[in-house]
């Protein structure tokens, strides 16, 4: 069985500033900021990343419970894969 897989659309254009990230989608010329723990994720998924490990990461970097940090988590990656900042890959 396959993983959920995000990654970083190819088609956009991002930096992080200052702990910031800023990501222009190219479909609507919109530029989003991401903060602290968004731009730690839009890092994490440069070679992709699973839900599983953003949730590690959340826990280990910004000391949040496991069960807080996956509801949270899965919430912003379909945010940000409806934004088209991220692609999902897999089933």
């Amino acid at each position: 069985m396959s993983e959920v897989t995000y990654r970083q659309n190819p088609k956009t254009a991002g930096r992080v500033i200052d702990g910031q990230a800023f990501v222009v989608t190219p479909h609507d010329n919109k530029l989003h900021t991401l903060n602290g723990s968004g731009a730690a994720i839009w890092d994490l998924a440069e070679r992709g990343c699973t839900l599983e490990e953003v949730v590690a990461l959340l826990t280990r970097r910004f000391e949040v419970d496991a069960e807080r940090a996956l509801g949270d988590a899965g919430r912003f990656l379909e945010d940000l894969t409806a934004r088209r900042i991220l692609e999902k890959v897999g089933p």
